[in-house]
Order: structure tokens, then sequence, then C-alpha cells
């Protein structure tokens, strides 16, 4: 049985929330554009993500290192790797 999705990760495009600038960091944007939610059910977590206007969005289990994976897609996203982005999110 798997674990309930219940985290919320939404990606916002950086031009949209902050200024950037050549001396912005990764732990900024990491820290601006990357916002998380957790949801007490499966349900709350989906019709959140369902409202949620953003660039990329998914909702992992309740257990997921969600560090590790805004790390990879940030890394990811300076690649504009799309084949993982839309492997990953949705």
């Amino acid at each position: 049985m798997s674990d309930m999705k219940t985290i919320l990760v939404r990606y916002y495009n950086p031009s949209e929330v902050m200024d950037v600038t050549p001396e912005t960091t990764a732990d900024e944007i990491k820290e601006y554009c990357f916002r998380v939610n957790k949801y007490t059910s499966e349900g709350a977590a989906l019709n959140a993500y369902a409202e949620t206007p953003c660039t990329w969005s998914t909702l992992l289990d309740e257990t997921a290192d969600v560090k590790k994976f805004v790390d990879e897609a940030y890394e990811h996203i300076k690649q504009h790797d799309m084949e993982w982005l839309e492997e990953n999110f949705t």
C-alpha cells in the first residue's frame, strides 16, 4: 500500500514571485519559487492542486523527502529538462 499523497509542491516562475538579479542565489530561488504545503487528506491536497495556477506542481507521498525533491527539480528546471519535468510534475 502506498502512502497518501498529501504534500503539494508548486513551482512558480521566478519572474512571477521575485526580482531576479545576477546576484540571486539558487537557495533564494528555491525559497521563493517552490511552495510546499502538507494537507490532512489526499482529497484536500487534490483540491488545492486543482485550484493552483503555477508553472509546475505535483503531489508527493506523505513520507517523501521534500528537500531532496525540490533540489532535484531545481536542477532539472535549470537544465530545461522537459522530459523529467513532464514525468515528475503535471
